[in-house]
């Protein structure tokens, strides 16, 4: 599946990846001999999920759409290491989304994807909710699961 260049946020699940023996082996100028096995953090993705609307957009208030940011984006940056985004620490996220949209303090908005039925008119959504609610369901679908990170971008 190739990227869709309209999505706001792309969510991968990976899982380490330990191969029984090593993957490739190559020498550089040094005659140096390295090796591609698993004590490399390698990980294979076993789910994708992209959203085309901005998660932030229906969120009015600047401090509360920057600590949500802080809380998903950068907590789950794919430059961190796999041990540092596990998919328990989804939590913290989800239970901050739900207080805010609970609290009034997120707004619905048009879907960037028209209806297959009625093409003239947007539905609305509540992208925050929506987010925390499938981010609700991953969760608990991978979590006890060993070696399961998420990278979010």
């Amino acid at each position: 599946m190739g990227a869709d260049t309209s999505a706001k946020l792309k969510l991968s699940v990976w899982r380490d990846f330990n191969p029984s023996r090593a993957l490739i082996q190559w020498r550089q100028e040094s005659s140096e001999v390295h090796l591609l096995s698993a004590d490399r953090d390698l990980q294979q993705e076993v789910y994708s999920w992209q959203m085309k609307e901005d998660p932030f957009g229906g969120v009015p208030d600047d401090a509360i759409r920057a600590n949500l940011h802080a809380l998903l984006m950068e907590r789950f940056a794919s430059s961190k290491s796999p041990s540092d985004r596990r998919v328990d620490l989804l939590q913290d996220f989800i239970s901050e989304a739900k207080r805010v949209v609970r609290d009034g303090q997120s707004e619905w908005t048009g879907s960037q994807a028209a209806p297959d039925d009625d093409e003239d008119a947007p539905y609305m959504l509540n992208p925050l909710l929506a987010l925390a609610l499938h981010l609700d369901w991953l969760r608990a679908s991978f979590s006890g699961q060993p070696g399961i990170s998420v990278s979010i971008r």
